[in-house]
């Protein structure tokens, strides 16, 4: 019986592995079994040839469908392979935490990572953390559902500062000391893009109006932020806005006749 196939990068993928498990020993029958998996699973990733692009965000109605829309969208372009890791078959390593390994194998080998998050709650919260707080920042890009700018250069107009005080109110896992130094520090940064407000201004108008936003965490907030300041964040509201914030990822762009 001949043994099974090594992929030609196992020296990559077992590193991720132990990124994964932080240096965790695994045992000779779990590393074949990890990287036959590989050979199976993950040419279509590390192809030279084309742009591969792992999409991340829950996998429960109605939310997988707007994640696989930009899957899909993006596999529209040429030379181009976008997946969900849920595609992929499962690994047998029962003693292992699989989804783990999975994540660290594939956001190692894709050229790109696209996270697609609508709540504060579900595996995207996770996921947000690993790509936030790894060497895979730097290839991820956030697309948060109905996320208010909150830096300087994107608040526009009064009504973009109450967006963001509406947001900035309504997250979860903050105190109240908090939610007003956040406030006060939106004031500066309105201030500073010529919009005249203060927060006793901000919290009168709030009162008065009703906007409507997610309650992400102060987690998600900080996150999404830092995604922000690196012009990596697409927020959207509309599954169209959403797609239209994907064709701006980078790679081969769509065909033009398709954009037509």
């Amino acid at each position: 019986m001949s043994a099974p196939s090594v992929p030609p990068n196992a020296g990559q993928i077992m590193g991720a592995v132990q990124r994964a498990l932080r240096g965790l020993n695994i045992g000779s029958t779990e590393a074949v079994r990890i990287l036959s998996w590989a050979n199976n699973e993950t040419p279509a990733i590390y192809d030279r040839d084309q742009t591969a692009y792992l999409v991340l965000g829950s996998y429960r109605d109605p939310y997988l469908r707007r994640v696989r829309a930009v899957s899909d969208r993006l596999n529209r372009r040429y030379g181009t392979y976008a997946f969900l890791i849920g595609d992929l078959t499962d690994i047998d390593i029962p003693r292992l935490p699989e989804f783990r390994v999975k994540f660290h194998i594939t956001a190692t080998l894709s050229d790109y990572v696209a996270a697609v998050f609508e709540q504060d709650a579900g595996g995207e919260v996770n996921e947000l953390g690993k790509v936030g707080e790894t060497e895979y920042f730097e290839k991820a890009y956030a697309f948060p559902r109905a996320y208010h700018w909150e830096t300087e250069a994107h608040l526009t107009d009064e009504r973009a500062v109450l967006a963001a005080a509406a947001q900035l109110m309504a997250a979860t896992d903050i105190d109240e000391e908090a939610k007003t130094a956040e406030l006060e520090a939106l004031v500066e940064c309105a201030k500073q893009a010529d919009i005249d407000i203060t927060v006793d201004g901000l919290v009168d108008k709030l009162e008065e109006q009703e906007i409507e936003v997610p309650s992400y965490s102060w987690v998600h907030l900080n996150d999404f932020r830092l995604f922000e300041l690196h012009s990596r964040c697409y927020p959207w509201t509309t599954k169209d806005e959403l797609l239209d914030a994907t064709d701006e990822l980078p790679g081969v762009p769509r065909p033009g006749w398709e954009q037509q």
